[in-house]
Formats: structure tokens, sequence, C-alpha cells
């Protein structure tokens, strides 16, 4: 049965569809426009806003899996966290339930908390309970940062001036693999059985922020985040962002690499 994937043209999306594919399921890209990259590889393309229950449920027909990637720690100009996170998490419960889809994968961030006073990680929480509150089975990853997408969002931060980091850059974290991403996801999708959970999902190996900055931006100098960087975000990447993948490696059979 085929799966969908929303938020299918980021970083995790791209690659968790090309996996997808490589391993043989019918896969339909959920976007707000169309992109050829991803029809050359194979997708089905369902084009649609966030929002869009009814675009959405006609896209989930018959689908077996839903694997929900809208989301972000930076909002373009005029969208909320909430509105990013929470209310498209929302929407994909309604429509998926209304479709009659049985397995719903959401991919969190590590200290989701409805409660939160980060606006990031109170919106992850409340889309989180949509999740849980739902009859659908369900996987909710809580992520530590992508390596992979470590560097463009330190970049970002210092506008072209270098990685910037926020505070002293003692705070600690463990970045996670793409590929590590992309396995637990399609362990969770192929899963035999109920599957139902929230799990964190993190690197192997803890370290400070500046030394993941040095790595993933080698050369680069450690500068101050711009004044314009969202408050949300200087507050989550100056603190703590450690991931316990204990739990997801023993019920998801994961292996994870080292991210480097």
């Amino acid at each position: 049965m085929p799966v969908l994937v929303t938020g299918a043209t980021g970083l995790v999306g791209r690659a968790l569809v090309a996996q997808l594919l490589a391993e043989g399921a019918q896969v339909r890209a959920y976007v707000r426009r169309d992109d050829a990259a991803l029809r050359a590889a194979g997708a089905h393309l369902a084009i649609g806003a966030a929002d869009d229950v009814p675009r959405l449920e006609s896209a989930l027909t018959r689908a077996h899996t839903i694997v929900h990637l809208i989301g972000g720690v930076w909002p373009e100009v005029g969208t909320s966290y909430d509105l990013l996170n929470r209310d498209s998490t929302e929407a994909a419960v309604i429509a998926a339930h209304a479709a009659d889809v049985k397995r719903f994968i959401f991919l969190s961030f590590v200290g989701a908390d409805p409660e939160s006073p980060n606006e990031f990680l109170a919106a992850k929480g409340r889309a989180e309970a949509h999740i849980t509150a739902s009859p659908m089975e369900h996987a909710i990853l809580r992520c530590a940062p992508v390596a992979e997408g470590l560097g463009p969002t330190l970049q970002r931060l210092g506008r072209g001036r270098g990685a910037g980091v926020p505070g002293r850059g003692t705070q600690r974290v463990n970045p996670l693999s793409l590929a590590d991403v992309v396995a637990a996801i399609v362990a969770a999708d192929s899963r035999e059985g109920e599957v139902t959970g929230t799990w964190e999902l993190g690197g192997l190996e803890a370290m400070t922020m500046q030394e993941a900055a040095a790595r993933a931006l080698p050369g680069a100098r450690v500068v101050r985040p711009v004044r314009s960087a969202p408050k949300a975000l200087v507050q989550l990447y100056g603190s703590d962002m450690v991931a316990d993948p204990t739990g997801a490696v023993a019920q998801l059979g994961l292996s994870l690499t080292r991210s480097g």
C-alpha cells in the first residue's frame, strides 16, 4: 500500500522518498508546488496546502502510512510556530483518520512539550498531542538536530559572518545523521504488527555546540546569532539538545552510524 510523505521537498523528505522508492515502495509526495526531481525519481505528486484537509484526505486514499515532515524551526514571515508545526499536524491527523490510514509517523524534536516555554518545542508538543489522541498507530520520533542540516542552520544564524552559536557554545548536542533519520522512519513504516510509541533519536556522540559547529562548518569562526533570528530558535540552540536513542534502537531495530 502507498506511503504519503508530507514536506517531501525538505532535507529529510527528499532522502526519505529516495530510500522508500529504492526499496520498492509506492510513494506519494505531498508538496506545495510541482517538483520535477521528485517526479523523475518516481514519486507520485499530490499538490496542496499544508492545512487543506480535503486535499490531504484525497492524497491519502488507500494509503497505509503517512509520514508527516511539515514543520520547522524558522517560520516564514507571517507564519507562526503553531501554524507551521501544530496546525499542519492537526490537519494531517484529521485527513489521515478520515482516509482510514493505519499508521502516522511524525518527526518531532527532542524536548517537545506542550507546556514548554520555548515556542517551537511547545508547538511540537501540541502537534504530538493531536497524534496521540487519535486512534491510529503512531511512531513519534523526537530527534536531535540532523547533522547535515546543522551547518546551514548555523550559517543562517550567522548570516554569512560565520557559525551563529548562541551563548558560550558549551551547550551539548548529539547530531543525528540523515541516514539514521531515514532508516528510523523506514523501519517504523515497514514494521509488522502494531507500532505505537514516542522515542528519542540522537547520534552516538554528544559534543559541545562549538565542537558541532566546527564539524559542520570547518574553518568558520563562531559569531553571535543575528538579532533577526527567531527567539525560539536562538533559545533552542543555546540549550542542550541531547536525545537518548536507546528506546528507538530497541523498538525499531536500528543500528546507528556516527554522524562525524
